[in-house]
C-alpha cells in the first residue's frame, strides 16, 4: 500500500506511525528500533572489512546504516534524508563521516 493508500484506508494505523515513527510497528511489520536490533550483527561484519563495501537495501535499513556510522541519535533515524537512485558513499576519518553523494537518476 502507499502511504496515501494507508491513510485512507487505516487511517489510525497512519496516524500511529505518524506520531512515533521510530517505535511504530505496522501489523505483521517491523519498527525501527526492529530494524536497528536486526542489523547488529551486519554492523559487526562491515566494521570489520577493510575493503570498500556497496549496501543495497530498503530505506529503513539505509538510515539506521547510516546513523550508526555518522553517530546520528537514535530519534533522527526516521527521518534522515536516503533519497532513491542515489549512492551515499561514506569514509570514515579522524575529523568524522566524510560524505559525498552520486545521484544515478535525473
Amino acid at each position: 500500500m502507499t502511504y496515501e493508500e494507508i491513510k485512507k484506508n487505516m487511517p489510525e494505523e497512519y496516524e500511529s506511525r505518524k506520531k512515533d515513527k521510530l517505535r511504530y510497528r505496522y501489523p505483521r511489520g517491523e519498527s525501527y528500533l526492529d530494524v536497528i536490533q536486526r542489523l547488529e550483527p551486519v554492523i559487526i561484519e562491515l566494521e570489520r572489512q577493510r575493503a570498500p563495501v556497496v549496501v543495497i537495501s530498503h530505506q529503513a535499513v539505509l538510515r539506521a546504516l547510516y546513523a550508526y556510522f555518522a553517530d546520528r541519535p537514535l530519534n533522527e533515524i526516521p527521518l534522515i534524508e536516503v533519497p532513491f537512485h542515489t549512492i551515499i558513499e561514506i569514509q570514515m576519518g579522524v575529523t568524522g563521516v566524510q560524505e559525498k553523494r552520486y545521484k544515478l537518476m535525473g
